[in-house]
């Protein structure tokens, strides 16, 4: 059975093992308490302790899996919206659209339970690119019935850089998440500025928690600290760890 069919052929809410990805390691000291990269003896990352200045940051994050830039699971996150073939993007975004309807019906009330109130709203950060069309992520949300009608939308002077700035997104409808526990759903973490920016924005329009669950944390393998992670990692993703706490279910 190939990779995908491992990951297509499970019941609803079943969980499954993926032999080509990895889940995140959360592991104190060893990997950052935010967004699971490699570090070397310290809580935080870099670039997470400066969006931690900023404020308003996403009460949790999630990555289901690593991205390794020389492997399979990188072509997963970058041949979804991007190979030039319609038959791989298809079959790329079978297989993500798999992560993350086994994600939010395992793990969603995870969220919840950690920042203790729970999901109420989905939406997806759209694309800073303005690729045209509808970007596949939401697409996939959609198809999924994940989303509803509050949207996250690009603000008209928007940037895709590396600032963190709660004035690259609009919330529409206006009043749209007030009070309530916001899950935002994102395909890759680079260096989280997008999905930070996003929970500051809906911060600012009244959210009362931010969640951000993404499919993969990038991982560069031209890194010396995560060149060495990668080497010491357990290869296989099992659906039913839990990518909020990286062991068991809180």
């Amino acid at each position: 059975m190939s990779a995908r069919q491992e990951a297509t052929a499970a019941p609803a809410g079943r969980a499954v093992t993926i032999k080509i990805l990895c889940n995140v390691v959360r592991e104190p000291l060893r990997t950052c308490r935010v967004c699971a990269t490699p570090v070397d003896g310290f809580e935080l990352c870099w670039r997470c302790r400066e969006h931690l200045r900023v404020g308003a940051v996403a009460d949790v994050v999630a990555p289901l899996m690593y991205a390794i830039d020389t492997s399979e699971s990188a072509a997963l996150v970058r041949e979804y919206k991007n190979h030039p073939l319609r038959s791989v993007r298809q079959r790329r975004c079978s297989m993500i659209a798999e992560l993350l309807r086994l994600a939010v019906s395992l793990h969603q009330d995870c969220f919840g339970a950690v920042v203790g109130k729970p999901v109420s709203l989905r939406v997806v950060i759209p694309s800073l690119t303005f690729r045209p069309g509808t970007h596949p992520m939401t697409s996939i949300a959609q198809s999924l019935r994940l989303v509803g009608d509050a949207r996250l939308m690009p603000a008209l002077d928007a940037r895709c850089d590396r600032v963190m700035s709660g004035d690259k997104f609009t919330v529409q409808p206006a009043g749209a998440v007030t009070d309530r526990h916001v899950l935002v759903l994102d395909d890759v973490w680079t260096t989280g500025s997008n999905a930070q920016s996003a929970a500051l924005t809906l911060r600012r329009a009244g959210a009362a928690a931010v969640s951000v669950l993404v499919v993969g944390r990038w991982l560069s393998s031209r890194n010396t600290l995560s060149a060495r992670f990668i080497d010491e990692l357990q290869h296989g993703y099992d659906s039913a760890v839990c990518p909020v706490t990286g062991c068991r279910c809180p």
